[in-house]
């Protein structure tokens, strides 16, 4: 029979798809100059837009500026001529009505003096008729006159040619000098006042100051409503908004000369400021402003509500007490809907033939990113040393099909090396960035040991299939613990387990951590003594030790063979300190700077002054019972029992110390009467044979001279 041949499978370079999908999305970016044609188009708007909000700004500044003008030539010619000895007559209001029938803006205008004296002029159509005597025929203009101490205001009403038709007493003399407008103006300058009611004329506006020679003070009045006509007049598009501010963001005057002020009762009124107008075009203008975002003689985008403004500042160069700014604010929509308009079926076009490239090359690029999403994902599991799951990929793409039997090729060569590396601790290399190379560096570390108590007695008696299920299910177990504290695994010695905190990851909680663990690690091994000995096991008892120091941490050995461990003293001291577990009957030593190191969250029983082989140095040793925390697992506790006799065990151990026996005996008794421990009987043994006092000479401390 013969063989069927081989099917044919047709596959591309990897380098031909590319081509491919670049020649498609070629194609898309051609539609893509449609948009750049609208980027540019829009950009020439904008910039029309802002030459012609510059214009509007510096229209409605000139404007302001003109209404200020008149102040400054009425101030010179009274600065030349005076208004004379008499204000209260024609003559001396003839200069101010002079202002008032060449700036049709200007309502009111006024001069006050230290005394109190007070000369206003105004149209009499714009005074309220209950607020001043019966009006002659003919009237086009009142004066009213009034001093602190006068009976009455005096009233002089004028023709259109400024001559005097009567006059009259009418009302209470009302006293300038604590007005806003007089106070600013007691220093040199021109300023403006805050909106309020007008004394004259009982219409809300504000007024425009600035001393006179001789103490005096000139002042023209301007109504919210002239002000608020002019600035409806000033549109650059149909949904432009000009309005005045001061730098103090006091909202002068607005289109709507209702959003100026809030309310006006008994002559007085509530100023709006920017910020709590409740009106987000103003309340965006003072924050950009406040934020130097957009300056004075600038433009600027803003962002209201989700709507792109264009805004222009520019200042009242006259008002400059406080200083006055113009905002003009559009909306860019305005500008750019036209060229909207134009470029829309342009656009529509090229979305067209996006679309049909777009289809072309999602096909390519899925047929060429599948793949290599799987072996990335394949690669990144690699990276973290998960090498269970097979590698089941195929693909008509030769570059990829060689990628992946690489790939697998790899994963099956580490896969047989793991089961020999920790592979924790290569996790924490590659997280940390640290090379493979021999070299270490001096860290501040806490490392723990571990020992199995009379394990050599217990591996005689056992079977050595079964010692080996017994220590590997034990190791399973503390290990996983140690490492769920952040620890890092430095070796196995036998029965022993040597792990240190703070490297190679830095850990600046590494002391804590490590007394985490140490409990964690003692909880599993009662709860495993329990499953071994169900199992017809030996419990196996275990002993801890922690020192904190510094050593010298990283990779030792040869450049085709190395171990990452810690080296040093505190090293030695770590191990020995587990080592004095035997000698006190204890489970977990650790020595005073682990102590402070890992601060107050754990319950601590004194144990004794030691100096270990190889140090010089006295070490205070610490019995390490539980977390203080008495919401953390009951297992990681301290005993009721430890915790009720701390105290008493602590005054033992101060009395002992300070060489005062008889008061050491008495707290211990204080302390059995609570409960006993294995540290206290080495206590009690101590003292049933001291006196009552120490001898001259005696020291508390403990030579160890075995290791």
């Amino acid at each position: 029979m013969m063989s069927k041949p081989a099917l044919f499978r047709p596959s591309l370079s990897f380098t031909v798809t590319i081509l491919i999908a670049f020649t498609l999305i070629f194609t898309v970016i051609l539609s893509v100059a449609v948009f750049g044609f609208r980027s540019t188009a829009e950009q020439a708007a904008i910039a029309t837009a802002d030459v012609s909000l510059a214009e509007t700004a510096s229209t409605v500044a000139a404007r302001t500026n003109a209404l200020v003008q008149p102040v400054l030539v009425l101030i010179r010619e009274v600065a030349t001529t005076g208004i004379g000895d008499r204000p209260a007559n024609a003559q001396a209001g003839t200069k101010l009505l002079s202002v008032l029938s060449d700036e049709p803006e200007i309502r009111t205008v006024s001069a006050a003096w230290p005394d109190g004296t007070l000369l206003q002029a105004a149209p009499v159509g714009l005074v309220p008729a209950a607020a001043m005597p019966p009006l002659p025929s003919r009237a086009a203009y009142v004066l009213c006159f009034s001093r602190p101490g006068d009976a009455a205001k005096s009233w002089l009403f004028l023709a259109a040619d400024r001559s005097v038709i009567s006059g009259a007493a009418f009302g209470r003399p009302a006293d300038p000098r604590g007005t806003q407008w007089y106070l600013q103006a007691r220093a040199p300058g021109v300023y403006v006042s805050t909106p309020y009611v007008l004394s004259l004329t009982r219409q809300v506006g504000l007024s425009v100051s600035s001393p006179l020679a001789g103490d005096g003070v000139i002042a023209l009045d301007v109504t919210l409503g002239s002000l608020s006509d002019f600035l409806r007049a000033q549109q650059v598009t149909p949904h432009s908004t000009a309005f005045l501010f001061s730098d103090l963001g006091i909202l002068l005057a607005h289109p709507d000369a209702a959003r100026v002020v809030r309310a006006a009762v008994h002559g007085r009124v509530s100023w709006t400021t920017l910020q709590d107008s409740q009106d987000p075009v103003l309340e965006a203008v003072w924050y950009a402003y406040a934020s130097s975002e957009l300056l004075p003689g600038q433009s600027a985008q803003l962002d209201v509500d989700g709507i792109a403004m264009l805004a222009r500042l520019e200042p009242v160069e006259t008002l400059e007490n406080p200083p006055v700014l113009v905002a003009v604010v559009a909306p860019r929509s305005d500008f750019t809907a036209p060229v909207d308009d134009a470029v829309r079926q342009g656009t529509l076009f090229a979305l067209g033939a996006f679309m049909a490239g777009f289809g072309a090359i999602a096909l390519m690029s899925w047929r060429i990113a599948k793949p290599l999403g799987v072996l990335t994902r394949e690669a990144q599991a690699i990276r973290r040393l998960e090498l269970t799951a097979p590698l089941n990929l195929r693909s008509r793409i030769t570059e990829v099909e060689r990628l992946t039997e690489a790939i697998a090729a790899m994963k099956a060569t580490l896969t047989s090396f793991t089961v020999y590396l920790p592979r924790d601790l290569v996790h924490q290399f590659l997280a940390a960035g640290i090379e493979p190379r021999l070299g270490g560096e001096r860290v501040a570390l806490s490392v723990m040991f571990s020992d199995i108590q009379g394990f050599t007695t217990i591996a005689e008696r056992l079977d050595p299939v079964e010692l080996t299920n017994i220590a590997s299910a034990y190791f399973e177990a503390v290990t996983r613990e140690l490492l769920a504290a952040h620890g890092t695994i430095d070796k196995y010695i036998g029965d022993s387990v040597m792990a240190f905190w703070n490297a190679p990851r830095r850990d600046p909680l590494h002391a804590a951590h490590a007394c985490t663990a140490t409990l964690r690690a003692r909880a599993v091994t009662l709860r495993l003594a329990g499953e071994f000995t169900a199992r017809g096991w030996p419990a196996l008892s275990t002993r801890f030790g922690v020192h904190t120091g510094e050593a010298v941490v990283g990779n030792v050995g040869s450049s085709d063979r190395m171990t990452y461990t810690a080296m040093g003293a505190m090293v030695n001291l770590a191990n020995r300190m587990e080592g004095l577990n035997k000698l006190y009957g204890t489970q977990i030593l650790v020595s005073e700077a682990t102590r402070v190191a890992a601060g107050p969250g754990f319950v601590f029983r004194p144990a004794d002054i030691v100096i270990l082989k190889g140090s010089a140095m006295p070490m205070p040793v610490h019995e390490l019972l539980g977390i203080a925390d008495t919401t953390a697992a009951p297992a990681l506790q301290a005993k009721e029992s430890d915790l009720a006799s701390l105290d008493a065990w602590e005054d033992c151990v101060a009395a002992y110390r300070n060489g005062d026996f008889a008061a050491a005996r008495a707290a211990l008794e204080r302390v059995q009467r609570i409960g006993t421990f294995p540290l206290a009987a080495v206590y009690t043994q101590r003292l049933s044979t001291a006196g009552a006092k120490a001898a001259p000479g005696w020291s508390p401390l403990v030579r160890m001279d075995v290791k």
